[in-house]
């Protein structure tokens, strides 16, 4: 084989690796779960508030449980689980509503948006219930 042909083979092989790399970046980042935030809003002895993501499944039907935050930070596998509802359109957002649960005024809650396919999990801050 020739110098020449040699060259002409090397690059046709590099241009079918980039082709075929190019065509995965694509692909790896549509499997990347999406992000998702928790907006809450405090009421009288309840909150409500709105899931917000670019992907519509991530907010329309997503399931947000209310914990009660029992140390210095959110540990949702050990804070007690208090109640839950679904995001649902409203107005311009997604909004779950936990309805009067009777809340402890002072006590601290936080809202997470569970983790579903293609979308990750998010807690909200955490807010005192007020009276």
């Amino acid at each position: 084989m020739t110098t020449k042909a040699t060259i002409r083979n090397s690059i046709a092989v590099a241009a079918v690796t980039i082709a075929a790399l190019a065509g995965f970046a694509p692909a790896a980042n549509a499997a990347k779960p999406a992000t998702t935030k928790v907006i809450i809003e405090p009421e009288s002895r309840s909150f409500f508030g709105y899931v917000k993501s670019r992907k519509l499944s991530c907010k329309d039907g997503r399931k947000v449980v209310l914990f009660e935050q029992l140390g210095a930070t959110q540990d949702p596998r050990n804070d007690t689980r208090v109640v839950s509802d679904i995001a649902q359109a409203n107005n311009d957002g997604y909004q779950w509503n936990m309805g009067n649960p009777g809340l402890e005024p002072g006590m601290l809650y936080y809202a997470r948006a569970t983790r579903i396919p293609g979308c990750k999990p998010a807690n909200s801050v955490t807010m005192a219930a007020q009276e």
